[in-house]
């Protein structure tokens, strides 16, 4: 309801609706899945207007600074807009929430089989006062690994009334072979301290999802990802 982009006009509803499934909170709570609409809607808005993501959404945070800067941090320190080859591409994401702001570029490429593999991610974070710059940096570490092992792996699928899923055999985590390089850069901030344990995992998805479109074209709106929706298509 409150995103860091200066919208003219902006309406946010909410109904309530119970599903059949009883839900508890989930790391990142609401902002998790409300993030992952709303930067990858503002990707989709940047290329319909034919702008590159980045300057789609400096443009929008003339009152922002503190966005803007860890907008352009990010990207800056991700060599945003540097070539890349094939089938390769990078995403970025940008969310104020737990009064911190945090970007996030991640950089993947796919394979014609549509497997993903990460080549690169840099965070940048103003969380207000510093009190301990490694445990941010962990924290961001942490929250983005367990947000794209989310969006990769981590469905729940039902059979005869029951999940499916029993524990890390079908319900994985990314392994320590899968994470790429990892920066984390902060910004000095005087402001009140900021919360970190949820910032990572809502930078996640959306910075993963865009990264995907940025390489192949292809625009996922459901989670976890789908890689046959990714694959080549050969006649």
């Amino acid at each position: 309801w409150d995103p860091p982009y200066d919208l003219p006009a902006i309406r946010v509803d909410w109904v309530r609706h119970d599903p059949p499934v009883k839900l508890n909170w989930w790391r990142g709570v609401g902002p998790t899945h409300n993030t992952f609409v709303v930067e990858s809607f503002m990707d989709e808005l940047a290329h319909e207007a034919g702008r590159d993501p980045v300057a789609y959404r400096q443009a929008l945070l003339g009152k922002e600074p503190r966005s803007l800067a860890v907008l352009d941090l990010a990207a800056m320190k991700a060599g945003w807009g540097t070539p890349l080859p094939p089938r390769s591409g990078r995403g970025i994401s940008l969310h104020k929430n737990f009064d911190t702001r945090a970007a996030l570029v991640v950089e993947v490429a796919v394979d014609e089989a549509g497997n993903i593999r990460f080549r690169r991610i840099v965070g940048a974070v103003d969380c207000g006062i510093q009190i301990n710059p490694d445990t941010i940096r962990a924290q961001i570490q942490g929250g983005v690994i367990f947000g794209l092992s989310a969006a990769l792996y981590n469905g729940i699928t039902f059979a005869q009334g029951r999940v499916q899923q029993g524990n890390f055999n079908d319900y994985r985590q990314m392994r320590i072979n899968e994470i790429p390089p990892f920066e984390v850069h902060l910004i000095t901030s005087e402001a009140s301290p900021g919360g970190l344990g949820e910032v990572g995992t809502v930078s996640a998805a959306p910075a993963l999802a865009n990264a995907i479109f940025a390489a192949t074209g292809v625009r996922l709106r459901r989670l976890p990802i789908d890689r046959a929706m990714l694959a080549v298509r050969t006649n």
